[in-house]
């Protein structure tokens, strides 16, 4: 996610009675901002300082639901508010729940909790080209010329780190391929893959991370099983009791 410094959301508020959203919009802020139009808290266009951005937002967030009343936060809709630290690559969600809780979760990507999607080469995001990490393992049957086709794919990149290795060895009757944070472009590799294999053969996986700090919300996984290409997104959010 890269959005104005790395900040976006809206909580929805609900119902409010004219005197608390009259208290709303006399509540300082640099990050959060009544919209009364929507009766939401949105984050607004700021000009950065040097306090910390994650302090501040939550901080706004709490004196402006301290400023509804019991039943008004009852029946509140909420919202979460995401953070992305550029320097540590840390991405954040501030989630307001029906009721006025509040929970701070750090993303984790989880691929146990994973949602698969049939991956037929069509438009998909993914990591930027530039900053493209890749992982795994691979192998499928094809014509011998099958491994310079991928050698050239993963020497041909638009990207900007030099870090990796992989190694290709091609059998009689197998190709099989091992990436090592190898900065190269998945898109064209995934699309060659399912033209270079005979049908049904191909097997593995190829994991897509970045070099650069975040990008969480674009990291994936190309999974191959018997033939057949899935795009992977990992669960970022780790569920607790209270969200149950």
């Amino acid at each position: 996610m890269r959005t104005l410094l790395g900040c976006s959301g809206q909580v929805a508020l609900g119902n409010l009675s004219r005197d608390t959203q009259q208290k709303l919009a006399q509540v300082e802020a640099t990050w959060l901002e009544f919209v009364p139009e929507s009766v939401s808290l949105e984050i607004r266009h700021v000009q950065p300082d040097d306090r910390p951005v994650l302090p501040e937002i939550v901080r706004e967030l709490v004196e402006f639901l301290n400023q509804l009343t019991d039943s008004e936060r009852a029946e509140l809709a909420g919202g979460p508010v995401y953070y992305q630290d550029a320097v540590k690559g840390q991405y954040v969600r501030v989630r307001v729940w029906k009721g006025g809780f509040v929970t701070i979760s750090w993303a984790r990507p989880d691929y146990e909790h994973a949602e698969w999607e049939r991956y037929r080469s069509q438009p998909v995001s993914v990591v930027p080209e530039e900053y493209q990490r890749l992982n795994g393992k691979f192998s499928f049957e094809g014509v011998p010329t099958a491994a310079d086709d991928i050698r050239e794919l993963l020497e041909r990149t638009a990207g900007l780190y030099s870090e990796g290795d992989f190694e290709i060895v091609a059998r009689v009757d197998r190709i099989e391929v091992s990436l090592r944070d190898v900065n190269a472009s998945v898109l064209p590799l995934a699309y060659a893959l399912q033209v270079l294999a005979k049908p049904g053969t191909l097997e593995g996986e190829i994991d897509v991370s970045s070099f650069r700090a975040g990008d969480l919300e674009e990291c994936c996984r190309f999974a191959f099983r018997t033939g057949e290409a899935w795009l992977v997104r990992p669960a970022l959010w780790q569920s607790c009791a209270e969200e149950k």
